[in-house]
């Protein structure tokens, strides 16, 4: 008897990918590099073919329920990816519960959605809900207790006024603590806000050192207002969440980017084969459709990308069956691998990534900005809790 053809793996992906996409730099990175995963391995996952589903995510819970519902009922995947934004993944969390699917969180860094939460607000833990990404605790504690251990104890905070960026700067205030630093004064600004305000308000108060959680447009706006008021010649140091400086940032704001410091879990410079692959390939592979300037790796392509392989890296240890979704999360706790970004796995009890922090600084190569590497902090593992 001839065996039985395995139908193609639909994979649902709700990020924001078209040009009229709020956040558009994070969602068409995360495409381009889950398109370049499938063609570099002949469309498959673990040997089974795949269809990746793509939905533009929007900026409305409300409406993106309604894609997802789409996702699950009609287009029928049997994996979801994708959320750029804490709300878009609270309600992927929520769909991919509901139909027992398992989720993986490829951007959002809201704490919730790897964490034991009281009274589950804003989101409850699900055994369905992996990250790729990291938490915003990740990405801003280990800063914070950096820099008080190196001696640079005071800090003026500023975030944007989203889960992001208060979570961000509770994280770093946190580390701070750890080694007697402080903040010596806070405030949040809105999307957009009126960065000649915000820029200036900062140089009329006395603390030089400014941590900062701004991301894409945000923190094009903040940076370049940064540099017109000479902050960094007035003896200002700004630091931040490695979104501060993501690729695209640096793109739009050049030596204006010079000297900031910043956690992440990737950058272009680190020295592995892995990357150094992955850096090369990608700005072969895609072009900027306005400019026809080579995309460079990002590290939100990066965090798509280590969600492609995880999973196949699962599929095939349970030969790529999707029916079992229990065995499927089974396969995710235990997979390892290297990744871009250097050693990735799950923690097992939170589903969250276990990976080292860098600490980077740009500088500029060739007259383009760079995140160099200063220090590694090793496993950094969220806290869960």
């Amino acid at each position: 008897m001839a065996a039985t053809a395995v139908a193609a793996l639909k994979i649902g992906i709700l990020v924001p990918y078209t040009e009229s996409s709020i956040g558009v730099d994070v969602g068409l990175n995360q495409k381009r590099a889950a398109d370049l995963y499938l063609k570099r391995h002949s469309g498959k996952l673990a040997g089974r073919a795949v269809s990746l589903v793509y939905s533009a995510e929007s900026v409305e819970s409300a409406i993106n329920k309604v894609k997802l519902k789409t996702l699950v009922e009609t287009e029928r995947v049997e994996v979801l990816m994708g959320a750029a934004a804490a709300d878009a993944a609270y309600v992927m969390r929520d769909a991919a519960e509901a139909a027992k699917l398992v989720y993986i969180d490829t951007n959002a860094t809201a704490n919730a959605l790897t964490r034991s939460v009281a009274d589950c607000k804003p989101s409850c833990k699900s055994k369905y809900v992996f990250r790729a990404s990291a938490t915003s605790w990740q990405l801003s504690q280990p800063l914070g207790e950096w820099a008080s251990r190196s001696g640079i104890k005071d800090f003026f905070v500023c975030c944007v006024d989203e889960t992001f960026g208060t979570e961000s700067a509770d994280a770093f205030e946190a580390g701070l603590a750890t080694n007697g630093g402080r903040a010596t004064d806070r405030t949040a600004v809105p999307n957009g806000g009126d960065w000649s305000t915000v820029v200036g308000s900062i140089k009329a108060q006395p603390t030089q050192n400014v941590f900062a959680a701004f991301h894409t447009d945000d923190a094009e706006g903040f940076i370049k207002e940064w540099d017109k008021q000479g902050m960094r010649d007035a003896g200002f140091k700004l630091y931040g969440p490695g979104l501060l400086t993501e690729q695209e940032v640096l793109n739009q704001t050049k030596a204006a980017s010079e000297g900031i410091v910043s956690s992440h879990f990737w950058s272009s410079e680190l020295n592995n084969p892995e990357n150094k692959a992955l850096v090369d390939v990608f700005p072969q592979e895609y072009k900027d459709d306005e400019t026809g300037a080579p995309v460079l790796l990002s590290g939100y392509a990066v965090q798509m990308w280590d969600a492609m392989t995880a999973l196949d890296e699962a599929l095939t240890r349970i030969n790529g069956n999707t029916r079992d979704a229990d065995a499927l999360i089974a396969a995710l706790e235990s997979t390892s691998f290297k990744s871009p970004r250097g050693a990735f796995t799950f923690d097992r009890a939170t589903h969250n990534p276990v990976q080292d922090i860098y600490i980077r600084e740009v500088r500029l190569s060739n007259a383009n900005p760079v995140n160099v590497i200063r220090d590694t902090l090793p496993g950094v593992t969220d806290p869960g809790a």
